[in-house]
């Protein structure tokens, strides 16, 4: 994302990210923050509160504030989040399975 973002400063482009979960959302506004050119994020949230992340972003004014807390600011609640896969043979690359043992690419 860092080098995208050095393509789009040097050629004077701004950079729309698009919007794929709030943890991820949440690793590009610390990312992008460091950008000088425009940045406008997608974020379906937009600022009401995830039950599994007590902790996300923070919002002002509809613009996403960087944080200070450790990492990507986000903490999530471990009780309430569910293993959907898991990677079962570490000898293998690319090959997944869900909880009930079925083969999934993610």
């Amino acid at each position: 994302m860092m080098k995208v973002a050095a393509l789009c400063e040097t050629h004077s482009v701004g950079i729309i990210p698009h919007f794929t979960g709030p943890i991820s959302t949440a690793a590009l506004v610390n990312c992008l923050s460091t950008c000088s050119g425009p940045v406008i994020m997608e974020y379906n949230y937009g600022g009401r509160p995830i039950a599994h992340l007590p902790q996300c972003l923070d919002f002002d004014k509809g613009k996403a504030l960087r944080n200070d807390r450790p990492g990507l600011g986000v903490t999530p609640e471990m009780k309430l989040l569910t293993m959907v896969g898991e990677v079962t043979q570490p000898g293998r690359r690319n090959l997944f399975t869900r909880p009930d043992g079925s083969i999934t690419h993610w």
